[in-house]
């Protein structure tokens, strides 16, 4: 197909340097047969107010290289559609590879270092679970996060309930039994535990940002693919090969025209 194309795009291009020159083919004139010589003497006795003449006038105009016609019609919406589902594949649409790669690796960067720092996220915060259930008997499957930095800042529940309640009196008090009971052995594994769970809470907010990051992505990636396919329309009606569009051809057959028996025009349409 793209052989095809760049064929008929140097057909044209010869074929407008010829207008501009002259504005009209000359005719193509043959040289005369005997045979038809002999023809048409014989017959133009009884056929001298007669013309035999066949003229075929294009229906279709002909279309720069650049127009819509034969060509790919560059799609603002579909540029942008495109983006919004890759980020890169409207600039990729548009004709845009190289910048459409650096979309693509940027998108790709991203979702892999969302999946990591989930993966990650995880791991932490199993560390930390089964390191409070280890070492100061406590129970964190399933609670939320205000329970677990409760767990992370005193060092069991009856100094949650004593001296966390006077900086606070808004907060429960939490009776002491399986669901609620922590006790830390030393201050150290207290400090362990508060390290793995903020590394595990680090993670997933970086994760939250891949998210914010893919979607800055899009966003960036619809304006620029917006922009360039902008860009490639103005360029197609700007295009140098304007004067080609509105083109007609005009082919003329007379066989017992003994100066012109063939001819073929080309004219614009004003």
């Amino acid at each position: 197909m793209i052989p095809m194309m760049r064929l008929f795009e140097n057909f044209v291009i010869i074929t407008c340097a010829l207008v501009l020159l002259t504005f009209e083919l000359p005719a193509v004139t043959l040289k005369n047969a005997p045979l038809q010589e002999l023809l048409a003497s014989s017959i133009s006795h009884d056929f001298k107010n007669v013309s035999l003449a066949v003229a075929y006038d294009s229906d279709q105009e002909f279309e720069s290289p650049n127009s819509t016609v034969g060509e790919r019609k560059i799609s603002l919406v579909k540029a942008g559609i495109y983006s919004a589902l890759l980020p890169g594949l409207g600039e990729y649409y548009v004709g845009h590879r190289s910048k459409a790669r650096i979309f693509f690796a940027v998108e790709a960067a991203t979702w892999i270092s969302f999946l990591t720092y989930h993966m990650y996220g995880n791991w932490k915060e199993d560390d930390f679970i089964n390191f409070a259930a280890a070492h100061a008997n406590a129970s964190l499957e399933g609670k939320n996060e205000e329970f677990q930095d409760w767990v992370g800042f005193y060092v069991d529940i009856d100094q949650f309930n004593s001296l966390g309640r006077v900086e606070d009196p808004e907060r429960p008090y939490l009776i002491d039994n399986d669901e609620n009971h922590w006790r830390w052995q030393t201050a150290k594994d207290q400090e362990t535990f508060r390290n793995l769970k903020n590394r595990s809470r680090d993670a997933f907010r970086r994760r939250d940002f891949m998210i914010g990051l893919a979607i800055v992505n899009r966003v960036v990636s619809i304006i620029d693919a917006v922009r360039d396919a902008k860009r490639s329309q103005r360029e197609i009606k700007g295009s140098d090969f304007s004067l080609v569009r509105g083109l007609k051809y005009r082919v003329e057959v007379d066989p017992f025209n003994q100066e012109r028996p063939l001819a073929m025009s080309l004219y614009k349409r004003f």
